[in-house]
């Protein structure tokens, strides 16, 4: 059986929906194919996710040590800029590169365009995409053209690079999976609102708060619950204490999984504001495994699985107006909120990782 190994230097630390993207996949892939190795970076300080995930498949792991990330850890882990991840990726392949040479993997899978760049002669090579850049980089032009196969997480994400690069090759479009919640139980929504995730400005965060303004005229004792990390959270934080709404918006900064499994299954409408660049993100199907009805932005990749008025309720991009009249409607709809989040699990079980990760390994394989 070929051997195949999936190349990610941040997912030993980082913590995105990408790095939960890949291993979730990765763990998929060991199930039903033994000859999977995860390649990626010996951290200094790795992430409870990958501690938890290299306890159970730490045979399926490869740590490479890197002198030079170790010396500037703290700007790679913090890093939101490209360029610095293109530096990464560069120190990191040199390493890897060596262990490829040296070793019978077939088949590298890359996740990152950019460490395309340093593919080892005579590897068969594919690509996710996870989302889409902002602006055409050359060092993504000429990376783009190395891998054989291309996979994105969806329509939206292949016709905006295949457009930015002018790629004729073809893309697959499998979506994202979710582990699906199959004890899900009846829990009394006592929360009103949440957001997770990252706090960047496509995330559109800083629209929510000026929707929660108008929506507490209303609603004196509206709570909404922002739980994550990013370069915007000084900024929203300033924003909700301008509006005086520092009783309304709480941010919980970065939590355990446990405890947002917890947050998130006791509120009772999630909003995703995005309003560019993302695939069907993570946390919105999360959100459905949890039972909250889900109000997202009518951007992005969201229509490739969000049906208004059917499993979720669709906004206008950077709409305040719009969102808060939805915000207000679904508040006081009980009935509706829980017709929506019925529908919207029932979809969600076509999102399967197992059902994903078969489609997966047809693209792999073949």
């Amino acid at each position: 059986m070929k051997k195949i190994a999936i190349h990610s230097p941040r997912v030993s630390y980082y913590t995105g929906g990408a790095e939960r993207y890949i291993l979730n996949l990765t763990k998929e892939l060991i199930k039903s194919r033994k000859k999977i190795f995860l390649i990626t970076y010996d951290a200094p300080k790795k992430s409870e996710w990958f501690k938890e995930f290299f306890r159970k498949y730490n045979k399926n792991i490869v740590l490479l040590k890197c002198t030079n990330l170790d010396k500037n850890f703290h700007k790679y882990k913090q890093a939101t800029n490209p360029k610095i991840w293109d530096e990464e990726s560069r120190i990191f392949s040199k390493e890897a590169k060596k262990f490829y040479l040296n070793s019978n993997i077939c088949t590298i899978v890359y996740h990152y365009c950019v460490d395309c760049l340093n593919i080892p002669k005579g590897k068969k090579t594919i690509l996710h995409l996870h989302g889409l850049p902002d602006r055409k980089r050359n060092i993504e032009n000429k990376a783009i053209k190395k891998p054989n196969k291309i996979i994105a997480v969806s329509s939206y994400i292949a016709k905006g690079w295949k457009k930015l690069h002018n790629i004729r090759k073809r893309i697959s479009i499998v979506h994202n999976g979710i582990v699906i919640n199959k004890n899900v139980k009846k829990i009394a929504k006592k929360q009103d609102i949440i957001y997770f995730g990252r706090l960047i400005k496509i995330k559109g965060v800083n629209y929510l708060i000026k929707a929660i303004k108008n929506v507490i005229k209303n609603e004196n004792n509206l709570i909404v619950k922002i739980i994550g990390e990013g370069p915007e959270k000084k900024k929203l934080e300033a924003l909700s204490k301008k509006l005086k709404l520092e009783k309304n918006v709480l941010f919980l900064g970065k939590i355990s999984d446990k405890k947002l499994i917890k947050e998130v299954s006791l509120s009772k409408i999630a909003v995703f504001p995005s309003y560019a660049r993302e695939g069907i993100m993570t946390t919105i199907l999360e959100a459905i495994n949890e039972g909250c009805a889900v109000i997202a932005s009518d951007s992005c990749s969201n229509r490739e699985f969000l049906i208004n008025n059917k499993n979720s309720i669709i906004f206008k991009p950077k709409n305040v107006k719009d969102l808060t009249q939805k915000l207000e409607n679904l508040l006081i709809n009980i009935r509706k909120r829980n017709k929506l989040t019925q529908q919207a699990f029932q979809d969600l079980k076509k999102m399967s990782w197992e059902n994903q990760t078969k489609k997966i390994s047809k693209i792999y394989w073949n």
